[in-house]
């Protein structure tokens, strides 16, 4: 197999696995909790910049070891978090409960028709 179709079929597995994750965490968990979106954001780049600053310093390389998909997940749950913050989607999710619309409406007055033809 190529070299090439090899980290394709990597790609596209760890993609569709975190998407996977990342939505049942989304349905059962993250709905749950309202941080303000700039924290996470805040969280997200640390999480982004942190493995390379620990490379650099520790000269140790994170390259095809578990760090790095793990370092890798939590950016992605922590960016993802903060897009669904700023757009208001993570509340609505299928398995979150929603309140009712509850529309009022007025009490029908059956006798009002009869009064108003008779007083003519």
């Amino acid at each position: 197999m190529p070299l090439w179709l090899q980290v394709l079929l990597q790609v596209a597995f760890i993609a569709i696995i975190f998407l996977l994750v990342y939505n049942q965490l989304k349905i059962r968990i993250l709905y749950k909790f309202h941080p303000n979106r700039w924290i996470i954001l805040l969280l997200s780049l640390v999480a982004f910049f942190l493995p390379i600053i620990i490379a650099t310093y520790f000269r140790y390389n994170l390259n095809g070891s578990v760090w790095q998909y793990i370092s890798s997940a939590v950016f992605l749950v922590l960016f993802l978090w903060f897009v669904d913050l700023r757009s208001g989607a993570i509340y609505d999710v299928k398995g979150s409960r929603k309140e009712k619309n509850i529309e009022i409406r007025p009490k029908a007055k059956p006798n009002r028709v009869k009064h108003n033809k008779s007083k003519k």
